[in-house]
């Protein structure tokens, strides 16, 4: 991703995290300050809208911040050092299985 692209990502999660912040402070819902059993039916399916539209905010603020370091985790996770390292590794493996198939073809013959 550019560099430009992660910069507006991280404007759009500020702008979204003030969002979320005022949209799930239960003294914004609706019927802050009521007792449930004090709430009518309209009072208590708007409570319900609130706390779900807060979800979804908080899940959409959620993926704007993976979006925006899902480069940053997958460049700072992989340096030279690990590739050669797993190669290394890798050929060992090979190495083990190679004298190991050698080993047992011998002792089976024997």
């Amino acid at each position: 991703m550019r560099h430009d692209q992660i910069e507006r990502l991280q404007d759009l999660a500020e702008q979204v995290a003030e969002v979320f912040l005022e949209e799930a402070d239960p003294q914004n819902w609706t019927g802050a300050g009521y007792m449930l059993a004090d709430m009518d039916k309209d009072m208590r399916g708007g409570r319900y809208w609130d706390k779900k539209n807060a979800i979804q905010t908080g899940s959409l603020l959620a993926r704007v911040l993976d979006l925006r370091d899902r480069d940053s985790r997958s460049a700072d996770t992989k340096t030279p050092e690990d590739d050669a390292e797993q190669e290394i590794n890798r050929f060992e493996k090979q190495a083990k299985e190679m004298v190991n198939a050698v080993i047992a073809r011998a002792t089976s013959k024997g």
